[in-house]
């Protein structure tokens, strides 16, 4: 019974996590346009690749890491290139938020540039606290 309640108030809580709630809190927290729907991309491709139970719960166990397929360094920097604006911006905040300098917050993200670095934090915290927010 114990079960049966927690896998259900689970699996609601879950239902919250849906691409179009993920695009909302995008735009909640200060993304642009341009740069949430090139995180919609690869997360819809995730999505239609492994179906929405899936991707829900994919989602919603990001906790901090970056998803796989913004782990490349060169998509990072890329993005960092085309939204250096919004990614320091985003920086500054989460520096503010967490008192942690970006690079002490990367300190896990080996072997890449700063440029990367940033995208990548930037997107993992983002994402993850999205995640949080649509469980509650």
């Amino acid at each position: 019974m114990i079960k049966k309640i927690f896998g259900f108030k689970e699996r609601k809580s879950l239902e919250n996590i849906t691409l179009n709630n993920i695009q909302d809190k995008m735009y909640e927290i200060g993304f642009n346009k341009e740069f949430a729907e090139e995180i919609m991309i690869i997360l819809e491709k995730r999505f239609n690749k492994y179906g929405e139970k899936e991707f829900q719960e994919w989602f919603n166990g990001l906790h901090y890491r970056v998803p796989e397929e913004l782990k490349d360094e060169l998509l990072a920097t890329k993005i960092y290139e085309k939204h250096s604006l919004l990614i320091e911006e985003q920086v500054k905040e989460l520096e503010k938020e967490t008192k942690l300098s970006w690079e002490i917050q990367t300190e896990d993200l080996k072997n890449i540039n700063e440029k990367a670095k940033k995208v990548q934090l930037v997107i993992r915290d983002r994402l993850s606290g999205i995640a949080l927010d649509l469980l509650t």
